[in-house]
């Protein structure tokens, strides 16, 4: 479709007639960036919703989530399919938890304690 337009509408192949590369893409480059500019006035005139407000309302929908509680949610995730798969105890999976984030980098074990604590 968006050949066809470029060459029926738009005038691809009978405005320039030149037999140079550089004249050839450089008339291939301002049809296609009048396309564009056709096709956005037109999305903008007959469509409510323009693409940034699309974006912006899809954005008002997801809310950040930080680093800490990300990594809370994996952590959580995954002591609670090894108390399922290993049947272990809430106290042996303290202890598991506290043993793999202690392996944690720094930044990331700081990062956990502030969520922790804001929590």
């Amino acid at each position: 479709m968006f050949f066809k337009t470029c060459k029926s509408y738009l005038h691809l192949v009978k405005e320039c007639r030149s037999l140079s590369y550089d004249a050839l893409t450089a008339h291939v480059s301002i049809v296609f960036a009048r396309y564009m500019m056709l096709a956005v006035t037109q999305r903008c005139n007959t469509d409510d919703k323009t693409i940034c407000e699309l974006f912006f309302r899809l954005m008002d929908e997801l809310d950040d989530i930080t680093f800490s509680q990300s990594m809370r949610i994996i952590i959580d995730a995954l002591m609670g399919v090894v108390m399922e798969y290993f049947h272990i105890t809430e106290q042996q999976l303290e202890k598991l938890t506290a043993s793999f984030v202690q392996r944690l980098p720094k930044y990331m074990q700081k990062a956990l304690e502030y969520g922790s604590a804001a929590a």
